[in-house]
C-alpha cells in the first residue's frame, strides 16, 4: 500500500507537470501577443520580435531573440530599444496571473538610442503624469554589456555612447520609480562610472522627460583624453532631475592637474553645481569653488556645443580675491621654481574654443588683475631691481633703499610696459618707460659722468620727474635685457 502512494504521489505530479506544461506552451502565441500589445501601448511604440518560445520544465523561462521597439513617429532610423536576447524567469503563478509578475528578466545585448526631442515630444512630456503607484511586472531586471546612444539634434555632429557593463532594475514597472545600480564608461573624460538611484515612472511618448535621481562615483578619470589637459580626476555627487535637465552637485579632485603649456602639475580640487542636458551633453555651471595649489579660485558658465562647429566652448567668468601668484605661474610656465611669488587678485571672462591646437593657442583670456606683496624669486633678478631703485632715487651703492616687493613697486621709480610675453618660447618682448624721481645726472652716481649728464637732464625730465626714459625688455625669460629707445629720446 505504501508504494501504491508513493506511485500515485508521482503519476500524480507529473500529470500536473505535463498538463502545466502543455498549458504553458499553449500559451505562448498568447504571451508573445500580450507582450507585443503591452510595450505597444506602455511605451507608446512599434514593436518587432524575431523568436518567443516558453519552457515550463525545470522552471518557468520564457526567451525571445530580436526584439527592437521604434518610438512612434520618429525619424530616426535606429529602433530606440534593441535587445539581442532576453530570458524572463518566473513561477507558474506568475504566468497565469493576470498582471503576470515574473522573478527576474536577463538582457543581452540591449541598445538603447535617445533621439533628439521635437516640439510635439515636449508638449506630450509636459502633460504626463508622474505618478509612482502601479504594478511591479518584475522583481529583478539586470542587463549586460548595454549601450546608451545619444542622438545629437546636428545631424553632422557623432552621437555620445556610453558603455554600460552592469545594470540592475528592481521593482520594475512603468508606473513607478525603479531603484537601480550601473557602472558604466564615460568617454570623455574616460573613466568609470558607478551609480544608484531611482528611474521612472516612465513618461510615454518622451522617454527623455523620465525622472531619475541618484548619486555617483567617478573614478580614475583620465583627463588626457581631453586635448590640452592632463591629470587623475575623482569626482563624487548626487543628480536629479531627467535626461533633458539633470541637475548635478558634486566635488572632484585632481592632485596632478595641468595644461599643456608646459608647467609644473598642480592639485587642484573643486566643489560643483551645475545642470546637464543628457540629450546633448552640452553643461552649464552655475557655481564652482575650486582650489589651485592654496589659491581659491570661483567660476560660472557653460560648455556647450554650436551649430556647425565640432566640439564644446568653454566660456567661464574667473575670480580670485586672495590668490598665490605662484601657483597660477607654476601651472602656466616651464620653470623649476616660479618666477614670482606674492598675491593676486583676477577677474577674466576665459573662452576656449575647440579645435586641433594646444589649449595655450586657443585660450583667451579678458580681464583684469593686480599684485601684492609680489618679489621675484630669482635674485638676479631683484639684484637688478635694487639697482634701478637706487639709480631713480640717485642714492649711493651703500645707501638703503626700501623693500622691492610692494605692490610690483620699484622705490624711487614707476614702471609702465606693455607687450607680450611667449607661453611657450618663455621670451619677452616689453616696451614701455621708467619714470624716476632723481635726473639722468643723479642716477649715473654722480662724480664726472653725472657732471656731463647734467646738460642732457631737460631732456628726459617730464611731467614733474625727474627723467621719463623709454625702455625695452626683450630676450629668453631667464636672461632679458634691458635697453633704452634712443629713437624715442631724440625725437
Amino acid at each position: 500500500m505504501k508504494l501504491v502512494r508513493w506511485f500515485i504521489g508521482i503519476a500524480g505530479g507529473v500529470l500536473v507537470g505535463v498538463w502545466f506544461a502543455l498549458l504553458s506552451l499553449s500559451r505562448a502565441p498568447i504571451l508573445q501577443h500580450k507582450l507585443v500589445e503591452a510595450l505597444n501601448d506602455k511605451l507608446d511604440a512599434e514593436v518587432e520580435l524575431q523568436n518567443f518560445t516558453v519552457k515550463a520544465f525545470p522552471l518557468l523561462r520564457i526567451h525571445g531573440d530580436g526584439l527592437k521597439l521604434r518610438l512612434k513617429g520618429q525619424t530616426n532610423p535606429s529602433p530606440f530599444i534593441e535587445i539581442r536576447h532576453f530570458e524572463v524567469t518566473g513561477g507558474v503563478l506568475g504566468l497565469l496571473h493576470r498582471q503576470r509578475r515574473f522573478t527576474s528578466v536577463e538582457l543581452e545585448g540591449l541598445r538603447i538610442t535617445i533621439p533628439p526631442r521635437t516640439r510635439d515630444d515636449r508638449e506630450v512630456g509636459n502633460k504626463a503624469g508622474t505618478t509612482v503607484a502601479g504594478p511591479v511586472l518584475i522583481d529583478l531586471l539586470t542587463s549586460k554589456d548595454a549601450e546608451l546612444i545619444i542622438v545629437p539634434k546636428n545631424p553632422l555632429k557623432s552621437p555620445k555612447i556610453f558603455a554600460i557593463h552592469d545594470l540592475k532594475l528592481e521593482s520594475v514597472g512603468f508606473d513607478r520609480a525603479m531603484p537601480f545600480v550601473a557602472t558604466l564608461t564615460n568617454a570623455i573624460p574616460k573613466g568609470e562610472i558607478a551609480t544608484k538611484g531611482t528611474f521612472g515612472p516612465w513618461v510615454k511618448g518622451d522617454p527623455g522627460r523620465t525622472p531619475l535621481d541618484g548619486h555617483y562615483n567617478f573614478d580614475h578619470a583620465d583627463l588626457n583624453t581631453i586635448k590640452g589637459i592632463a591629470g587623475i580626476l575623482q569626482s563624487v555627487g548626487e543628480f536629479s532631475g531627467h535626461l533633458e535637465e539633470i541637475d548635478v552637485k558634486g566635488t572632484t579632485s585632481t592632485p596632478d592637474f595641468s595644461i599643456d603649456v608646459g608647467g609644473t602639475p598642480v592639485p587642484l580640487a573643486t566643489t560643483f553645481h551645475a545642470v546637464v542636458d543628457g540629450t546633448n551633453g552640452n553643461t552649464y555651471l552655475k557655481q564652482v569653488d575650486g582650489k589651485l595649489g592654496e589659491t581659491a579660485i570661483s567660476a560660472a558658465g557653460s560648455i556647450d556645443s554650436e551649430p556647425g562647429v565640432k566640439g564644446r566652448t568653454v566660456k567661464l567668468d574667473v575670480k580670485i580675491i586672495d590668490g598665490r601668484i605662484q601657483d597660477v605661474l607654476t601651472l602656466a610656465v616651464r620653470a623649476k621654481k616660479p618666477v614670482m611669488v606674492g598675491q593676486i587678485a583676477l577677474q577674466a571672462m576665459l573662452l576656449l574654443p575647440p579645435g586641433e591646437p594646444k589649449v595655450i593657442d586657443r585660450l583667451q583670456l579678458d580681464g583684469r588683475f593686480a599684485l601684492e606683496q609680489t618679489q621675484f624669486s630669482d635674485p638676479a633678478v631683484q639684484e637688478k631691481l635694487a639697482e634701478l631703485s637706487r639709480r631713480a632715487q640717485g642714492k649711493k651703492p651703500d645707501e638703503k633703499i626700501g623693500r622691492i616687493a610692494s605692490n610690483m613697486h620699484v622705490p624711487g621709480a614707476e614702471i609702465v610696459l606693455a607687450g607680450v610675453y611667449g607661453m611657450r618660447s618663455e621670451t619677452l618682448e616689453f616696451a614701455g618707460t621708467v619714470s624716476m624721481e632723481a635726473p639722468i645726472s643723479k642716477a649715473a652716481g654722480g662724480g664726472i659722468k653725472g657732471f656731463f649728464l647734467k646738460a642732457v637732464d631737460p631732456i628726459f625730465r617730464k611731467k614733474g620727474k625727474g627723467a621719463v626714459i623709454p625702455i625695452t625688455i626683450k630676450g629668453p625669460r631667464e636672461q632679458p635685457k634691458f635697453a633704452v629707445i634712443w629713437g624715442k629720446v631724440f625725437k
